[in-house]
């Protein structure tokens, strides 16, 4: 047999059988394997016999004889397989006791691994060695020198470049110690202000601030944490998250005839090197813009009755036929900084900063609502919409009102002071002070919500006074009470009372109707004492007295029966008339129920018809704020009256006898 450790080269493969399964295998697969006799193959054999094939029955069977001859027997050839493994696992165990007995002299600790415990019991460790085989040359002894500085060289090499390391480990530490100290000392400094810090729960190396309202909506009550980042340099970088890094706000604007007139002002975006404090005020103050645009858009869906429109990136409102407000959320990088001041920047950053309010006054009623108990199998439906827009609307409304009203009241009384009445009115505001414990917030809250009511004084005659009441309602609109001062000796009280069921008027249009159908009652009534004072006048002339024209005059006055003058008893075509007239050029144009009363024009006007040089003559006389009309003569309304009393029917046969 041969050595494993022969260097010879390997021989072919042999094309017998390499492994005893095939040695079977091949055996089987040829005829008459080890169990092919079989009842039939004998049965077979007996008639072949019989048959005279004897012969070559017997030759088949002695060449297969021969064939069985020639197969190796399969013990052996097991046998043969075990002894080549045993032979070469011995010789591996020697060679390697061989290699580790010859290592145990330079690395004892390791070879003794591998040494079996036979020789280990029959040999010492580091019995033998190796040693070197060939002796240095000059060569190689005149290199040693060399050598050693050439390992010096590379050991002071590797120590520099460790040293190099080191130092850059040392700057990159310094600097990861500053970039640290400069990050949590502006984390720091946003919490020791108020604001709300605390690691994000995914990244817990990673802090994040909040600075949104616990009491918003939950889609921005979610959208209020941003993440507290560390850059570069130390500094802190806010991610803003959903909410978008743009800064944003709601920006209010007033348009005249679609002219803009006011704008509220925008603050400047902040730079980027502002303050984390600043950043974070900026966040919030977008968030919360951000909310408000939503809310306003939420309401708006539901004051199409107040002429609210949604438009693509804005919320439009009329407020009157001519002025209207519009909402619009635009981004602090987009203003114009050259825009001119215009007149009405203040009215307009006024309602900013209403809505502002109001949009907080909801966020605490919503705290209000969570800390009141509530039945356990309670169904809450979606919040309403805040009343945002609503008091807004409400608020420009009873102004434009109040300043119809009062324009008005001073062309009304003006007419009749021009003729001589001394008419004249007074405005008082009743302020809603609430309950005298609540708290200053509360106050202008309810300030805000709901307008102050207005009180108007008129007197139309010294005997003919009444109060005006203008009450605010966000669903009517300003609608005005009438109620009289001193009704029992108030004239109008018989004359043309206030409506007695429902003394309400929508609006300032059936206010000024009913004013101008009061003015010539009153008047009327006003008036109607002089007739007395003729009478007895006239009675003191017959004691002696000469007679004057008044006095000589017999005429009997009585009332109208429509209270509007007064008139001859015989044939009531004689007399005084008056009239009161508000022309209304432009009306209700919006369709609000307010009317444009800026726009009338009261007019007095007094007719008379009386017998003058035996004649009976008709005239006109017209009274405005501006005065008496053009080219009218007769002095004032008390001269003309007591003219057209003097002057009656009846007075023509005294003047003529």
């Amino acid at each position: 047999m041969d050595s494993p450790l022969n260097l010879r080269p390997r021989p072919p493969n042999s094309r017998g059988p390499q492994t005893i399964a095939d040695f079977i295998r091949r055996v089987n697969a040829e005829p008459g394997g080890f169990r092919a006799l079989n009842e039939e193959e004998v049965r077979r054999n007996v008639i072949a016999e019989r048959n005279g094939i004897h012969e070559d029955v017997e030759m088949v069977t002695d060449q297969e004889a021969d064939d069985d001859s020639k197969k190796p027997d399969i013990i052996a050839a097991r046998h043969n397989i075990v002894m080549n493994l045993g032979q070469a696992i011995q010789m591996s165990s020697n060679f390697l006791d061989f290699i580790s007995l010859l290592l145990s002299k330079e690395i004892p600790t390791q070879a003794a691994v591998s040494i079996s415990p036979w020789l280990r019991s029959q040999v010492p460790i580091g019995s033998i060695g190796a040693t070197q085989l060939d002796a240095p040359t000059p060569l190689t002894q005149s290199r040693v020198a060399d050598n050693k500085l050439i390992t010096i060289g590379k050991r002071l090499v590797a120590l520099n470049e460790a040293a190099d390391t080191a130092l850059a480990a040392a700057n990159r530490l310094r600097q990861e110690i500053n970039s640290e100290t400069k990050y949590w000392q502006e984390v720091l400094t946003v919490s020791q202000k108020g604001w709300s810090t605390a690691r994000l729960p995914q990244e817990p190396h990673d802090m994040a601030v909040k600075f949104g309202f616990s009491n918003a909506a939950p889609m921005f009550k979610n959208n209020s944490v941003a993440p507290l980042k560390r850059a570069e340099d130390g500094s802190v970088r806010l991610e803003y998250g959903r909410m978008g890094s743009r800064s944003e706000r709601l920006q209010v604007t007033l348009l005249h005839n679609g002219e803009v007139i006011g704008r509220s002002p925008l603050p400047r975006p902040l730079p980027d090197h502002a303050p984390l404090d600043d950043r974070v005020k900026e966040a919030r103050n977008t968030i919360f813009a951000q909310e408000l645009w939503h809310e306003i858009n939420r309401e708006g869906r539901t004051l199409h009755g107040h002429h609210v429109r949604l438009e693509q990136s804005a919320v439009t409102c009329a407020l009157d036929p001519n002025r209207s407000i519009s909402f619009e959320l635009v981004g602090l990088e987009d203003q114009d900084p050259s825009r001119a001041p215009l007149p009405g920047n203040l009215d307009a950053e006024t309602a900013s900063i209403t809505l502002h309010l109001l949009l907080s006054n909801a966020h605490r009623q919503n705290q209000l609502k969570r800390s009141e108990r509530t039945a356990p199998n309670a169904v809450r439906g979606p919040p309403p919409p805040y009343n945002l827009l609503l008091p807004i609307i409400t608020y420009y409304r009873h102004e434009k009102t109040l300043e119809d009203c009062t324009t008005f009241l001073a062309a009304f009384c003006a007419a009749l002071r021009s003729a001589g009445i001394q008419s004249s009115f007074s405005m008082t505001e009743s302020i809603n002070k609430g309950s005298p414990t609540a708290p200053p917030s509360e106050a202008l809250m309810n300030t805000l919500l709901h307008p102050s009511e207005v009180q108007f004084d008129l007197t139309i005659t010294p005997a003919s006074r009444l109060r005006i009441l203008a009450k605010p309602s966000p669903v009517f609109g300003t609608r005005f009470s009438i109620y009289l001062l001193h009704p029992q000796s108030n004239h109008l009280t018989s004359s043309f009372p206030p409506n007695q069921t429902d003394s309400v008027y929508e609006n300032i249009k059936e206010l000024v109707r009913y004013l101008s159908n009061a003015v010539p009652r009153a008047l009327t009534m006003y008036y109607y004492p002089l007739v007395q004072e003729m009478r007895n006048s006239g009675n003191k002339g017959n004691n002696g007295e000469i007679p004057t024209p008044s006095a000589t005059n017999t005429t009997t006055w009585i009332i109208h029966p429509d209270d509007l003058g007064l008139v001859d008893d015989d044939t009531e075509t004689f007399g005084v008339r008056f009239a009161f007239v508000s022309n209304h050029t432009r009306g209700d144009a919006g369709g609000d129920g307010v009317d444009d009363a800026a726009a009338t024009e009261p007019e007095l006007r007094v007719t008379g018809d009386f017998m003058e040089d035996g004649k009976r003559v008709h005239n006109e006389w017209k009274w405005t704020a501006l005065g008496a009309g053009a080219g009218q003569t007769g002095g004032s309304l008390d001269d003309i009256v007591k003219h057209i009393l003097a002057n009656g029917p009846s007075s023509s046969s005294v003047l003529s006898a």
